[in-house]
């Protein structure tokens, strides 16, 4: 734990020190490469899929290794030696055979713009308890909810893509019957380096309103809403090893 010399020169965290960032599901994807017996490596192409967002391994550097992307050997899941985060680039410990159909699954990283704020609050179900000849009343805690709330000015359609699915013909989304699984990572940094990060899986994502505009003012995504359906997980840099 820190400690100060002086409590009232440390300084406190403002929005400049504060990231949100989702983390886009992406299942089927085709991998360059053509299986021959010989080649074992096989690329996801960073210029549509990277950034690649750390959905399993969580990691304090806010990097993707090999336990977030999986690549598929005629629907098996293949074992990967190494993954480059960079290039997109996974290596498998062992060949695919001649026309093997290859397909992998990932998560794309994604920051919108332009974030005005983020709010992650906790909501836990509570009930009151008295007994007989008991003048003491008791609280019985029960599941916990959390909500991430964000507001958004519009400066491009990233965010609304994010709601809305694709379709069978490019460029033209559609907006869902449920509200899609996506990740969240709200990251705090000092002095541009990561100091923490708070993960957040089996997240929901909607809208409360697609959009929100009026003459003179900015156009705004306003109550940009996540479920999130697992306790989010808090990452201190300084003291993670991994």
């Amino acid at each position: 734990m820190p400690t100060y010399t002086d409590t009232w020169t440390a300084d406190p965290l403002t929005g400049k020190d504060v990231g949100l960032f989702f983390g886009v599901i992406h299942e089927g994807v085709t991998p360059t490469g053509t299986p021959d017996d010989t080649l074992t490596d096989f690329v996801l192409d960073p210029t549509t899929y990277a950034p690649f967002y750390p959905a399993t391994s969580q990691t304090k550097t806010f990097l993707a290794d090999k336990t977030d992307v999986t690549v598929y050997d005629d629907g098996v899941a293949a074992t990967i030696s190494t993954f480059d985060p960079v290039t997109g680039k996974a290596t498998l410990s062992a060949a695919p055979a001649t026309g093997s159909k290859m397909t992998a699954d990932c998560v794309e990283q994604r920051e919108l713009y332009i974030a005005q704020n983020a709010k992650l609050t906790p909501n836990q179900d509570e009930e009151d308890l008295n007994q007989l000849r008991c003048s003491t009343t008791l609280t019985s805690y029960g599941n916990i909810e959390f909500t991430l709330s964000a507001d958004f000015k519009v400066a491009d359609l990233e965010a609304m893509k994010l709601i809305f699915e694709e379709t069978a013909t490019d460029g033209i989304y559609q907006y869902p019957e449920e509200p899609p699984e996506i990740y969240c990572c709200i990251v705090l940094y000092e002095n541009s380096s990561i100091t923490g990060l708070i993960y957040c899986d089996d997240v929901r994502a909607d809208f409360t309103d697609i959009i929100s505009a009026k003459a003179g003012k900015d156009a705004v995504e306003n109550g940009f809403e996540l479920t999130i359906g697992s306790v989010p997980l808090l990452v201190d840099v300084s003291e993670s090893a991994t």
